[in-house]
């Protein structure tokens, strides 16, 4: 704080007009006894001045900005501030958080037939439709809020409270959907949870982008990858095992366990403060960070292939957008999650009919056929994170996708009989398991790639141009962008899948899904 009474002491007896002021002004500065009190008053930020004053007045002018800043440090100094604002803890919290929207996610998948047939009393003719509605309600409401949460999320002061306001309207879904007994309740839990788990997943890493250096967000990436990967496979396990032993109600209390203790880790977080991306050149080198997408028609210093930042800053509503969308790496990226995200949405449509008619296989062979799938995914992220924060993420990109192409033909022809490997069904069987397992290997390669990229994106134009896009940043629409391009996906791909299945069998299907994707397809990509 400080209390200015003027702009130069050497002026004080002329600025006063009194002789009385002048004699306690030279006494004030020059007297040994008031030594101690001016000692005192200077380690409080306060600093004494003559001020230009009418002679029947001396104006005090506080600064209260400093003042009010001094206030808000003390106030800072909290209970475990240093864990508790640590970067180690954040990403624990976000962990968490992303661990247990995924499990509430499949949490609902093997009770759906229950909760339709048992408790809203749907004719079981029905439930099948009901359960693809419901479930790609999920779909549609994350696509079409992503970018509204986005933008709102970035406008915001702080990101702890809408990550807890998500969390609790996550929470009301989950409640409806539990106690609903009309199928209208249903619809309308699941419409908040969507809302909810999207916006969590949108500002929570944004959250860990603030507090995580970049070149460091692979492994970020790759660990929050890795806990959600957990609360898919947990999550249907969990709930099929508890509804079966313990009942309906005790089966939800699991969820509600998860959430309370995932609201009560981000209140106890303390946001630390934000990472600043360096200004000037910001194009990484070549060794880590390198772009998916190199712009040969840009000059050397700039690999990332993004144009100059110029001119105003981009913060309205649709100017990011606008200024992001136009970036080629950005768009391939972008298609690249699509993609991802259509060929996750395949196994769980096409998956469980095929190794029904193929090899006889009931719900339970079944359900370890994709816990296969998924523990690679798994146990493998961290160690993927760590390879783009050293190689960029265009080589283990192109390399996932080209390896996804000749595992798909395999994943297809497991039991074609004009192959040697399904002479017997045992030897088809097992080389569909194979296929499985190499894809969920290979999965890590191909994930997460367009939110990774668009970070790039955003902190080369912020070293260019701090603050371009707004006080709050670029990162909750950035990931909302990544968020849009997974739903997309998600709703693309059991149409897409089903469809070529019908039409021209699993086989072909997988033949096509492999050819078409994009390492194979775009020459730039490589």
């Amino acid at each position: 704080m400080s209390l200015t009474l003027g702009k130069g002491r050497q002026d004080a007896a002329h600025l006063i007009g009194g002789r009385p002021f002048q004699l306690f002004w030279d006494m004030w500065q020059t007297d040994i006894s008031t030594w101690p009190v001016r000692q005192l008053l200077r380690s409080a930020g306060l600093a004494f001045q003559p001020s230009r004053v009418s002679e029947r007045n001396i104006i005090a002018r506080v600064d209260y900005r400093k003042m009010k800043s001094a206030a808000s440090d003390q106030g800072k100094r909290v209970w475990g501030q240093r864990w508790r604002s640590s970067t180690t803890f954040g990403i624990v919290c976000i962990s968490i958080a992303l661990f247990a929207e995924s499990f509430l996610y499949s949490f609902i998948i093997p009770i759906l037939p229950y909760i339709l047939q048992e408790r809203n009393h749907v004719d079981p003719s029905d439930i099948q439709r009901l359960t693809y509605q419901i479930l790609t309600l999920y779909g549609l409401v994350s696509l079409a809020s992503s970018v509204f949460i986005g933008q709102l999320a970035d406008l915001a002061t702080t990101r702890k409270m809408p990550l807890v306001v998500a969390l609790l309207v996550a929470i009301a879904g989950t409640l409806a959907v539990a106690a609903a007994t009309d199928l209208s309740v249903i619809y309308i839990g699941r419409v908040l949870q969507s809302i909810g788990a999207t916006a969590a997943w949108i500002v929570g890493v944004a959250t860990l982008r603030d507090s995580v250096d970049a070149e460091h967000m692979g492994k970020a990436f790759g660990l929050l990858y890795s806990c959600i990967s957990t609360g898919e496979l947990l999550g249907p396990a969990i709930s099929g095992v508890l509804l079966t032993l313990a009942g309906y109600w005790m089966a939800w209390g699991s969820v509600f366990v998860v959430m309370t203790l995932n609201i009560a880790m981000r209140l106890v977080m303390v946001e630390g403060s934000k990472r600043t991306v360096p200004s000037g050149d910001a194009s990484p080198r070549p060794s880590e960070r390198s772009p998916l997408i190199p712009d040969a028609n840009q000059p050397e210093q700039r690999p990332s292939g993004e144009a100059p930042v110029q001119g105003p800053m981009a913060t309205s509503a649709t100017a990011f957008y606008r200024v992001v969308l136009v970036q080629r790496r950005v768009i391939i990226s972008i298609l690249c999650s699509i993609v991802h995200s259509v060929m996750l949405a395949s196994y769980g449509t096409t998956i469980p009919t095929h190794v029904k008619f193929a090899f006889g296989w009931d719900s339970l062979p079944t359900g370890l056929l994709f816990a296969l799938l998924q523990v690679p995914v798994t146990l493998a992220s961290p160690l993927y994170g760590w390879l783009r924060d050293n190689i960029g993420t265009r080589k283990p990109t192109a390399f996932g996708f080209a390896s996804l192409a000749p595992i798909l033909w395999l994943l297809g022809a497991a039991n074609q009989r004009q192959f040697p490997w399904a002479a017997s069904e045992e030897s088809a069987k097992a080389t569909y398991v194979a296929a499985i397992v190499a894809i969920g290997l290979v999965t890590n390669l191909t994930s997460t790639v367009s939110a990774f990229e668009i970070t790039c994106v955003v902190d080369d134009f912020e070293s260019k141009q701090p603050g371009i896009f707004g006080p709050g940043g670029g990162y909750s629409r950035c990931y909302s962008l990544a968020n849009f391009a997974f739903a997309a996906g998600l709703l693309l791909g059991p149409l897409l899948s089903g469809a070529l299945a019908d039409s021209v069998g699993y086989y072909l299907m997988n033949v096509l899904l492999g050819k078409y994707s994009p390492p194979v397809r775009s020459r730039p990509m490589f």
